[in-house]
C-alpha cells in the first residue's frame, strides 16, 4: 500500500474533498481527487505529532489541510529527527510509561494544591504592603456592614470604652499592633461572634459581650482573634482561597471567575472555617497571651463552655450558633485550654484569684461578701433571697471566732 485516503480542505472553504494521497518521487506528496491533482514538496508541509489513535493533521503551506487516520507510512514520509519528540513518541506508545505520568500528574496536582499553594500565599501575604491589607479590610468591613446584617453598636459608651481598655491592654507590646484596632456590631442575625478582618480590624458583637459573665472571657475571646491577626490568618486564607481558584479556572477555561474571591471573603469570615494549623496558631497565641497579662489561660476554656452552651441551645431553637459555627470548637482545644491554666496556676500561685473556678467563701473565707454579691446579683434579677440563714435572734450573741481572719 502506497497510498492513504484523507479528506482536504482548501483553507477557503468548509467544502471537504476525497483524495489519495501518496509519495512521489521521494520528495513529493501527491494528492488525487475527481477532478482535482496537487503536488506539494515535503519540505513545505507540517505534520501533527503522533498522539494514540488519532486522525494525522497535515498542514500546506497555503493553509489548506490534509485530514487522515494514523498509518505507519505517514511516519515514513516524516521522519521525525529531534530526539525529543522521538522519546516522548516512544514513551506514548507503552501504556506502562501512559500510567506513570497520569500518576505523576496526580501527584503533582496534590502537592500544588495540599502543600505549593500554601507555601506560595504565604510568601506573598509575607511580601504583601501593610496599605494593600488594610484596604482589603475596609472593603471587607464595609460589606459586612451592607450585606452581613451589621448594625451600629448598642452598647453604652462607658462599656465599650471599658472594653477598648481591656484591648489595648492585651495588644500592648505586640509588634505591629499599633494600629490594631477593636469595633462594635449589633449583629442580631449573626449571633455572639468576633472576626479578625485583613489589616488589624477586630470586630465583636454586642450579642457576645452579652453572653458572657465576665470579661476575661471577652479578653480571651479578643486574645484569640490578637493570634489570628498577628499570623496574618484572614489574608493568608484569602490568598490561598485565591490560588486554588485561580488554578482551577486555568483548567477549566474561565479565570474570569476568580474576581470573585474578594466578594467571597465576608461569607468565608461568616461560615467558613479558619484551618486546623491556623486554629492552633491562634490558640496557642491567646494561651500565651492571658499568661503573660495575668490572666488564667483556662478563661478561654470557660469562654468556649459559655459559647458551646448557647449553640446547644440554639440548635434546640434551629437559630443560628453563631461564633462557633465560623470558628470550629474541638474537645481538644477545652482541654489544652484548662491543662495551660493548670500550668499557670502551679507558676504564679499567687494569682489563684484569676481562675475561673475561684470561691472566694470556700478559699479565702469571704463568705459575707460572697453572699453579698449574689443578693446584689439577685437583686438586679428581681429574684427572691433566702435570708433564713442570716436571721439571729437579737436577745443571743453571736460567738467569737477565736481565730482572727
Amino acid at each position: 500500500m502506497t497510498s492513504l485516503a484523507a479528506r482536504y480542505f482548501d483553507g477557503q472553504s468548509s467544502r471537504v474533498h476525497d483524495v489519495d494521497v501518496e509519495l512521489h518521487e521521494g520528495n513529493t506528496l501527491r494528492l488525487r481527487g475527481a477532478g482535482f491533482e496537487r503536488d506539494e514538496p515535503l519540505e513545505n508541509l507540517s505534520v501533527s505529532p503522533r498522539l494514540a489513535r488519532i486522525c494525522r493533521t497535515i498542514e500546506l503551506a497555503d493553509g489548506a489541510r490534509l485530514l487522515l487516520d494514523d498509518h505507519p507510512l505517514i511516519d515514513q514520509w516524516f521522519p521525525l529527527c529531534n530526539p525529543l519528540q522521538l522519546w516522548v513518541d516512544r514513551l506514548e506508545r507503552h501504556a506502562h510509561a501512559v500510567a506513570a505520568s497520569i500518576l505523576v500528574c496526580l501527584l503533582s496536582a496534590a502537592w500544588l494544591f495540599f502543600w505549593g499553594v500554601p507555601w506560595m500565599s504565604d510568601r506573598i501575604a509575607e511580601q504583601m504592603p501593610e496599605q494593600v491589607e488594610t484596604r482589603l479590610g475596609e472593603e471587607v468591613l464595609a460589606q459586612l456592614d451592607r450585606f452581613a446584617g451589621l448594625a451600629p453598636s448598642t452598647l453604652d459608651t462607658e462599656r465599650q470604652s471599658g472594653l477598648l481598655a481591656r484591648f489595648a491592654t492585651l495588644k500592648a507590646g505586640m509588634p505591629g499592633a499599633e494600629d490594631h484596632r477593636l469595633l462594635f456590631r449589633n449583629a442580631a442575625g449573626i449571633g455572639p461572634n468576633a472576626l479578625a478582618l485583613p489589616g488589624g480590624t477586630v470586630v465583636i458583637t454586642d450579642q457576645l459581650v452579652s453572653l458572657v459573665s465576665d470579661d476575661r472571657e471577652i479578653d480571651a475571646v479578643l486574645a484569640h482573634e490578637l493570634g489570628h491577626q498577628q499570623q496574618h490568618h484572614a489574608l493568608r486564607q484569602t490568598l490561598r482561597s485565591s490560588f486554588v481558584i485561580v488554578i482551577a479556572a486555568m483548567f477549566a477555561g474561565d479565570v474570569s471567575s476568580a474576581s470573585a474571591v474578594v466578594v467571597a471573603v465576608p461569607t468565608f469570615l461568616l461560615q467558613g472555617h479558619y484551618s486546623r494549623e491556623f486554629e492552633s496558631e491562634a490558640d496557642a497565641f491567646a494561651l500565651r497571651t492571658l499568661a503573660e497579662k495575668g490572666t488564667s489561660p483556662a478563661w478561654f476554656a470557660q469562654a468556649m463552655r459559655t459559647l458551646e452552651a448557647y449553640v446547644s441551645e440554639q440548635d434546640e431553637s434551629g437559630d443560628s450558633p453563631g461564633y462557633l459555627s465560623s470558628h470550629p470548637q474541638t474537645r481538644e482545644r477545652i482541654e489544652e485550654a484548662e491543662f495551660a491554666g493548670e500550668k499557670f496556676a502551679i507558676e504564679h500561685p499567687e494569682l489563684y484569684r484569676e481562675r475561673p473556678d475561684y470561691d472566694a467563701c470556700a478559699e479565702d473565707g469571704l463568705c459575707e461578701e460572697a453572699e453579698l454579691d449574689e443578693e446584689i446579683d439577685c437583686e438586679v434579677e428581681d429574684c427572691e433571697i433566702d435570708t433564713s440563714g442570716l436571721e439571729q435572734d437579737t436577745d443571743t450573741e453571736a460567738p467569737v471566732d477565736p481565730q482572727p481572719r
